[in-house]
């Protein structure tokens, strides 16, 4: 089931910033019509898509937002993953990155601006016309497309019960009383899935002045409400599943027949692009997976989302093509899949699924440990020294590795050349039965020797490496490509022969 890559075509992924020009549809379904996408504000430095999703059947308008404070990601995740959905009834309007200035410069208020001036969830009608910019044209989709509810995806940096100061883990809701009955029961969906009391969610009344929400029920009659997740402790992934969750509860009870709330990307979307699952979950080094996906997206033919164990465990990988586990701690990686997501990740590679790891990932990877996936034929030697230190190290091409991973980095003519190295792991064969022996790309010819670490272990070992594995494919990267200036194209190479573009 290996994928092959044709990547002249591009899917519009709003957070990659890619021209709508480049928007491939999706394999039509029956219940519902190809999806419309514009744009907001266009022309202006605010632009920003709007996807229209439309079923045969009538139902239902939904208008969902993220991205309105650019320091709140998981929404404008969430509503981008939404956007693969498919809906037996109704319509839905999505705009996944509502302020994209803010996003971008990862801050709550629009650049340049302060307090409310720069909040574009305080820019809504009160008493006058919304702000002019993209808060009028979020309006004009109220005015144009009349939803019967408005659902906006935000975030608080603190578990609400536990911090009244907060709002984080809340849904907030306007003075209805439908919306408080469907509030209730996302509430319950969504505390169910969570063990710690203290950071389940719970019901607010009143959205904001100003807000996007409460201007819609007070000025046009339209129910809605803010849904909350919490930054605190939890990772992207885990907050976007949250936010999934309740979007899909919600349009479950208005009887919208959503796709699963599992979908992270719909069996319609992107074809033709390789499909890349990043880790982020325990384990993952502090902004390894955010500088991973950074260095992956936006690619010609590649479609990149965070995922998590939880994800993984509910089977999320049949929707990619490709795993890939950053830096940060192998074994806590190990934990945090759990035995069932480790075997999920041993099947999907098996049965014809990319695994690429780097650093911790390449620890995963290997074969002699209790927790290994053992995707690869290659153990860890001096594991007692595994702190060996951070730094620039010596490697040297191998003609496999020169022919099938050197091009278009700026290594790509120089036979020996510095790469970035913090404790990876060193490899020698590890004589699996029925595993192929790995194939060397790189070889260290330099090495860090700290902490009490012997000399003379590192050098001549293979520094990253390649096999099959069943009928899917594993590379594993002991330094760090992704944090070395001009070896990134080592890692985009990698991925196309992962998904079995190239030999």
């Amino acid at each position: 089931m290996l994928h092959t890559v044709r990547a002249l075509g591009l899917w519009m992924a709003a957070s990659a910033c890619l021209p709508v020009a480049a928007a491939q549809a999706p394999v039509q379904d029956s219940r519902w019509e190809a999806p419309k996408v514009s744009i907001l504000a266009e022309g202006t430095e605010a632009e920003t898509p709007c996807w229209i999703l439309t079923a045969v059947e009538t139902g239902p308008t939904v208008m969902i937002v993220g991205g309105m404070h650019g320091n709140e990601p998981s929404g404008a995740a969430a509503a981008e993953q939404i956007t693969s959905w498919s809906i037996g009834r109704g319509q839905l309007v999505i705009v996944p990155r509502a302020n994209v200035l803010a996003l971008g410069a990862e801050q709550r208020r629009t650049p340049g601006k302060r307090g409310d001036e720069g909040d574009l969830n305080r820019h809504f009608p009160k008493e006058s016309e919304p702000s002019a910019g993209i808060a009028t044209a979020l309006w004009g989709l109220v005015e144009t497309h009349e939803p019967d509810w408005v659902v906006d995806l935000h975030e608080g940096f603190d578990f609400h019960r536990t911090n009244p100061k907060s709002v984080g883990s809340s849904i907030i809701h306007c003075a209805d009383e439908r919306a408080e009955e469907l509030a209730l029961k996302l509430i319950a969906a969504v505390n169910a899935t969570i063990d710690k009391p203290e950071q389940r969610f719970d019901r607010l009344r009143t959205p904001v002045a100003g807000s996007l929400a409460r201007a819609a029920w007070e000025k046009k009659g339209v129910r809605s409400m803010i849904i909350e997740t919490t930054t605190k402790s939890h990772v992207l992934s885990h907050r976007v599943r949250q936010h999934r969750l309740l979007v899909h509860t919600l349009l479950k009870e208005l009887g919208m027949q959503p796709s699963p709330a599992t979908t992270v990307i719909g069996p319609g979307i992107a074809p033709d692009q390789i499909r890349v699952g990043i880790f982020d979950g325990s384990g993952t080094g502090k902004g390894a997976a955010s500088t991973m996906r950074s260095v992956l997206e936006g690619r010609a033919g590649c479609m990149v989302r965070q995922i998590g164990g939880q994800d993984i465990r509910a089977g999320v990988l049949s929707q990619f093509d490709i795993v890939v586990h950053p830096g940060g701690s192998g074994s806590a990686q190990a934990k945090a899949l759990g035995e069932e997501g480790r075997a999920q990740e041993v099947a999907f590679v098996r049965a014809g699924g990319g695994y690429l790891g780097i650093c911790a990932g390449a620890y995963l990877a290997s074969c002699n440990y209790d927790w290994s996936l053992g995707v690869l034929d290659a153990k860890v030697i001096d594991r007692k020294h595994w702190r060996r230190g951070v730094g620039p190290v010596d490697v040297e091409w191998t003609p496999l590795g020169k022919r099938t991973i050197a091009g278009g980095s700026s290594a790509q003519s120089t036979p020996l050349f510095e790469i970035q190295y913090a404790n990876g792991p060193i490899f020698l064969p590890g004589e699996l039965d029925g595993v192929p022996d790995f194939q060397a790309l790189l070889v260290y010819r330099g090495e860090l020797a700290e902490n009490g670490a012997p000399s003379g272990i590192m050098p001549d070992t293979a520094a990253a490496i390649r096999s099959s594995f069943g009928q899917g494919r594993a590379v594993a990267f002991s330094p760090h490509p992704e944090k070395t200036d001009g070896l990134h194209a080592l890692l985009h190479n990698s991925l196309i022969w992962l998904a079995g573009d190239s030999q």
